[in-house]
């Protein structure tokens, strides 16, 4: 079975767009902020820094989808199965849509800055007087997917407890079909054990009958004997 470097870069994906998507939201939002202490600072990522980091995650997303075509070419050699595939495709996807909004976001709010329409909105404070206001869309975006995330995460952990219980259920099945088939066999055996201990024991009856009969026979004969002898010496006493 080849080497699969799916997980390995699943896991890469994962982890860099954890780190992305705070950097993504600090610098979009020192661009759209109204108060000029929100700005840009030091620790802001710049848009040159955000936008290799994206380079690099398509480059491994290409490798990511690269891995998933070997696998669909030959899944008989990796031991994937059709439903497999498709949900590491679905993935592959759903990481390279999201690359995609970002990219869109940053690009859009280092063009646009505050007075960008999908990042500033009118707001009425209490005395009725029209403020700007933040409405930071990639960061609602980031949520949803976070929460999309972890419902998948569950969904894969519900699914590996699921699968986890079917396994021991059936192997709990095969050994209680096992042990069934053992006591069938002992009983069988015990069976057995008392039809042959049944025909010992008529054996030995006849066998003790058979003696009694020749030891009857024996004392009969011997009877017999005796009697013929003490006659005939009772006539050589009378004629002698």
């Amino acid at each position: 079975m080849y080497a699969d470097p799916y997980d390995d870069l699943a896991r890469e994906v994962d982890s860099q767009l954890a780190l992305l998507r705070p950097q993504c939201q600090s610098y979009i939002l020192s661009l759209t902020s109204p108060s000029p202490s929100a700005g840009p600072t030091p620790a802001t990522p710049t848009l040159e820094n955000l936008t290799s980091t994206l380079d690099e995650l398509e480059l491994t997303i290409q490798d990511l989808r690269d891995s998933v075509n070997a696998v669909e070419a030959s899944p008989e050699q990796f031991g994937l199965s059709l439903h497999q595939i498709s949900e590491r495709r679905a993935f592959v996807d759903a990481k390279e849509n999201e690359i995609g909004r970002i990219r869109k976001q940053i690009n859009d709010a280092s063009k646009s800055g505050y007075n960008h329409p999908e990042f500033t909105s009118v707001q009425i404070d209490d005395e009725g007087q029209e403020r700007g206001g933040i409405r930071s869309d990639y960061e609602m975006e980031m949520e949803r997917e976070h929460q999309a995330l972890l419902i998948r995460d569950q969904d894969e952990h519900l699914d590996s407890v699921l699968n986890t219980v079917q396994n021991l259920r059936e192997q709990a099945q095969v050994m209680g079909t096992e042990l069934q088939e053992h006591v069938d066999l002992l009983e069988d055996l015990d069976e057995r054990v008392d039809r042959t201990q049944n025909k010992i024991d008529l054996g030995m009856k006849r066998v003790r009958w058979v003696l009694k009969k020749n030891e009857e026979k024996a004392s009969n004969w011997c009877i017999g004997i005796l009697t013929a002898v003490l006659f005939f010496l009772l006539l050589v006493v009378l004629f002698a």
